[in-house]
């Protein structure tokens, strides 16, 4: 595990090929030489920065970090001393080792004990201290565009139950299993481009066949035979996971007010 800055500096200097970087503990992590500054990558997707003023700058948010978050949540303390957690929709909690006053799972329950993860959030490397805390932002609601999103996905869901209801997957579900989706081509509905895709069918009452046929392509597996109010349960699930990236598309949240 790298601890300091004086440690990273040292473990570069070891690296085979610094302009490839050095495998750190795990081979998803890796580290890299900026200037007079050492960069964590996590699957290719820099994490943060070791300064040489012994501090330790994430330089990721929760847009971001949510592709790289299982491996994060699992292999983070063996490479840098930091914990992490999932709290929310693309919400993640950071703490320095040195900066538990418990056990991760109670420390972490305390929203005020470790700050949210936010582009920019820095620690002492020395302390454990975190030198830029920021309170948890409180979402105002504008309660109009609220209203909007509750009839519009209500309706929406409403008329893809009686699609599924009707078996109207089935067909779809033959034809995706004889002619699979190359993953590459898979939607990635964490993703803005299919985020948007989901806002617009939401907001326009769509349940075309060609966005059933995304969500049976994202949906149907090698080793189970999925039903079409399977399907329709997995899509309710996505609406849940996305909620609050949906709803800021519709207008919800008084961002910044």
């Amino acid at each position: 595990m790298l601890s300091s800055y004086e440690a990273a500096q040292l473990y570069m200097k070891k690296a085979r090929n610094k302009a490839k970087g050095r495998p750190m503990k795990s081979s998803s992590w890796r580290l890299f030489q900026d200037g007079d500054e050492y960069v964590v990558t996590v699957h290719g997707d820099q994490l943060g920065r070791f300064l040489p003023d012994n501090t330790f700058m994430f330089t990721t948010d929760g847009q971001r970090a949510y592709r790289t978050a299982n491996t994060l949540s699992g292999t983070m303390a063996a490479n840098i001393p930091f914990y992490w957690k999932r709290v929310g929709s693309r919400k993640y909690r950071v703490e320095h080792r040195n900066g538990m006053v418990s056990p991760a799972y109670v420390h972490f329950a305390g929203k005020n004990n470790s700050p949210l993860i936010y582009d920019g959030l820095k620690f002492d490397l020395f302390t454990g201290k975190c030198l830029n805390y920021k309170p948890d932002l409180v979402r105002q609601v504008d309660p109009e565009k609220r209203k909007v999103w509750l009839a519009a996905s209500r309706a929406w869901k409403a008329k893809l139950k009686v699609a599924a209801r009707l078996g109207v997957f089935d067909s779809l579900i033959v034809a995706e299993r004889k002619n699979r989706t190359p993953w590459i081509d898979k939607p990635k509905w964490g993703y803005d481009e299919w985020l948007d895709i989901l806002y617009k069918a939401i907001k326009d009452n769509d349940c075309s066949t060609d966005l059933l046929k995304m969500f049976v392509a994202s949906e149907v597996s090698w080793a189970c035979s999925e039903t079409s109010m399977e399907i329709y349960n997995s899509v309710e699930k996505l609406l849940t996971t996305y909620s609050v990236e949906l709803r800021q598309r519709f207008g919800v949240f008084l961002e910044g007010k």
